[in-house]
């Protein structure tokens, strides 16, 4: 039973002690068909994944990161969906936000910040970043260079 306990206390504080991020950027309204996300993971001081997510019951999508791109409206980078999809995303900042087009250019939408702390938790989300100057900044290091 202390081995149990032992092992169950160092599994936690080493969990604790990994570098997790997190960075949302949505555009329309939650829980609505309208609803499309992007959350930008970032482990242990690395870019980590791109998880998609949209519609009232959010299904979610891994992404992969697939470099850099300059195109006419600046610089980003490209996110792949899932084989057989064909579709990426090219995702450019645009102030404090992010312009996101499909290959084809025609589907264009702005996505803010999305603040995922909890109304009411004193604690926030700790993993998260704490406004849409931080999100740049993290957008900026991990997956804008």
């Amino acid at each position: 039973m202390v081995r149990f306990a032992g092992l169950f206390l160092i599994l936690s504080l080493w969990r604790l002690s990994q570098d997790i991020r997190v960075v949302t950027y949505s555009t329309g309204k939650i829980n609505t068909d309208s609803y499309e996300g992007l959350s930008f993971w970032i482990k242990d001081d690395q870019k980590a994944y791109i998880r998609y997510a949209h519609g009232k019951d959010t299904v979610d999508l891994d992404l992969v990161w697939a470099g850099g791109v300059t195109l006419k409206e600046g610089k980003g980078f490209r996110a792949l969906f899932p084989a057989p999809d064909t579709n990426c995303l090219y995702i450019l900042p645009q102030g404090l936000g992010l312009n996101i087009s499909d290959k084809s250019g025609k589907r264009h939408a702005f996505y803010s910040w999305e603040n995922e702390a909890i109304p009411g938790d004193p604690n926030g989300c700790p993993i998260c970043a704490k406004d849409a100057k931080e999100a740049m900044q993290l957008m900026q290091k991990y997956f804008l260079k």
